[in-house]
């Protein structure tokens, strides 16, 4: 298996304050995000904000990625660019940020439908948005030093697909650090036997991702602009990021949680 980079206490302290950086900008774009904002605008504010809390931007650290943030409109799966689309009420957006500070990335997505501050559970949107922030509940509590990879892998998986909908093969979460993406990587699907995926230590961190659509897995890349991916049968998708940490007495939240519009 490929190196993995365990990080010492002390690596993790400064991701725990990067993660706070990285809260504070997704906490002030949460409640931001509403009927007629462009996604430019939003993006204009993350970087302000990184910037100002003396961050800087991890996805601008990209090759050739000129953004803060990811915005995903409704069937756009990961790296929608910001441009002056504005949203409209009952869009799906995917806001995703990422901070460097002090030499180390956090990692962090939500998403929200627009204009829709309380949830109904007979509606098939917020059922969907529903399911992918419970698979990453699940997949959270599975990353404690003994367990595997795959355990996060099944936990993704199992809650997905239980509700009908599906995991893109595609596109993975993934080890985080020094480096944006680090091994190990972090499926959100089962593509191995338990034992032979990397077992969890104390020392990890990692981005667990949960990147799923409500109806057919398979994606397509915008080809106009070489970063955007959609869903091939245009129906909506979701994405549910965030980094944790884990030490001898189980997993710490680098970055948070949110509720369903973005409230804590």
């Amino acid at each position: 298996m490929p190196a993995i980079n365990l990080k010492t206490d002390k690596e993790i302290e400064i991701m725990k304050e990067g993660g706070l950086i990285l809260n504070q900008v997704m906490e002030r774009l949460l409640k931001t995000v509403d009927v007629g904002i462009s996604m430019l605008e939003l993006d204009n504010i993350a970087e302000k904000e990184i910037i100002k809390k003396g961050a800087k931007p991890s996805f601008k650290m990209v090759p050739g990625y000129k953004w803060t943030i990811c915005a995903c409109i409704n069937d756009v799966v990961v790296h929608g660019i910001p441009d002056n689309y504005q949203a409209k009420k009952g869009d799906v957006v995917g806001l995703d940020s990422g901070v460097y500070y002090r030499g180390f990335h956090t990692d962090c997505s939500w998403s929200v439908r627009v204009g829709k501050k309380s949830t109904d559970k007979n509606d098939e949107i917020d059922r969907f948005l529903a399911v992918g922030r419970q698979a990453l509940d699940k997949a959270i509590n599975q990353a404690h030093p003994g367990n595997y990879i795959f355990d996060i892998s099944r936990a993704i998986q199992t809650t997905v697909e239980k509700e009908g909908y599906s995991v893109v093969r595609s596109l993975i979460g993934h080890g985080i650090g020094k480096n944006l993406h680090e091994e190990p990587e972090i499926p959100g699907f089962v593509q191995s036997i338990r034992e032979n995926t990397p077992i969890i230590k104390p020392g990890l961190t990692i981005a667990i991702e949960v990147i799923y659509n409500l109806g057919s897995p398979d994606v397509i890349l915008n080809k106009g602009n070489g970063w955007t991916i959609q869903t091939k049968d245009g129906k909506i998708s979701g994405l549910f990021e965030t980094t944790v940490a884990v030490n001898a007495h189980g997993v710490i939240l680098l970055t948070k949680k949110y509720g369903p519009s973005g409230d804590n």
